[in-house]
């Protein structure tokens, strides 16, 4: 039976793609350049004369058929690599699908996941980084952390933190600056993580006209989102809890103070039915480290007594 397939290796780039919502991701995976990552998607869609990804402004989303793709393209790529890991005799890895936001892959998962590795030397973490919350067809994950700005109550989910937003930027930005919020954001520049959303949320918390935010820079990594604050390229809205050691070094403050922080919770989630051995005990590590990083916090409150 002859079957009409595409590239495998335009296949491969896609689902990494696809999985890291990224094409920078993809290409630090793949080991290759983005230019060739995006090289690859492009000649798939014109082979298959479908659109695999929505393309917007620094972020890409699946189209509903690049989503479909995605399901069996994973699924496939996972069993031809057991297949070869069996046939050459290295035996299977116990591969565990993981869907995290990329602030908290960045910050908090991959600076510890190298000592869960090195514990479970048969252990395969494959992370796909999202930003939506839980839904029916997360089934192809076997574990997910997402984030609430409000308190969840559903058993389903396992509360892991909590951190806050704020306004963050350098020192020298906003010294000698006296004026009211709105003026003095209209005077900086912008930096936002994926889209608008949350800095426009944080405006009209603070009672601010949301225009004043809708410029400046659009970012899709959460440690580039950091080094432009650094640079001094403008204020972000960053995380409290993971820079938390910049600010009190001093090499960003806080310009308005914590008035006004958007709360948000991180939860995780196993969203597939059929429970592994490998994913409790890599769940329970997870639930250990978020007792860790809660001790953190709670040692950071302490100090700002």
């Amino acid at each position: 039976m002859k079957r009409r397939l595409p590239s495998l290796l335009a296949l491969r780039n896609f689902e990494s793609v696809g999985r890291n919502l990224s094409f920078t991701l993809a290409a630090a995976e793949l080991n290759v350049t983005q230019a060739a990552v995006s090289h690859q998607v492009r000649l798939l869609e014109e082979e298959i004369g479908v659109k695999l990804f929505e393309r917007f402004h620094q972020r890409i989303e699946l189209t509903a058929e690049g989503g479909q793709l995605l399901d069996v393209a994973t699924e496939c790529l996972d069993r031809l690599a057991d297949s070869v890991d069996q046939i050459s005799g290295r035996g299977r890895a116990e591969r565990i699908h993981m869907s995290v936001t990329p602030l908290i892959s960045a910050h908090w998962l991959m600076p510890s996941l190298g000592a869960y590795l090195a514990r479970h030397p048969d252990a395969e973490i494959i992370l796909h980084h999202s930003l939506e919350p839980p839904t029916e067809r997360d089934v192809r994950f076997d574990l997910k952390i997402f984030f609430s700005p409000v308190r969840l109550e559903n058993p389903a989910y396992q509360f892991l933190f909590a951190d806050a937003l704020a306004p963050i930027c350098r020192p020298d930005l906003v010294r000698g600056l006296a004026l009211p919020l709105e003026t003095i954001l209209a005077k900086l520049s912008i930096v936002h993580e994926f889209n608008y959303d949350w800095w426009i949320d944080w405006c009209r918390r603070s009672g601010i006209d949301a225009k004043v935010v809708e410029r400046g820079i659009v970012l899709d990594d959460p440690a580039v989102l950091e080094n432009a604050a650094l640079l001094g390229r403008g204020v972000i809205l960053g995380s409290m809890q993971f820079l938390g050691e910049r600010l009190r070094s001093g090499d960003l403050v806080l310009p308005f103070g914590k008035d006004h922080a958007l709360d948000i919770y991180y939860y995780l989630a196993s969203p597939r039915h059929q429970r592994r051995r490998s994913v409790d005990d890599f769940r329970r590590w997870l639930m250990r480290l978020a007792e860790a990083q809660q001790g953190l916090e709670s040692e950071g409150a302490r100090g700002e007594l």
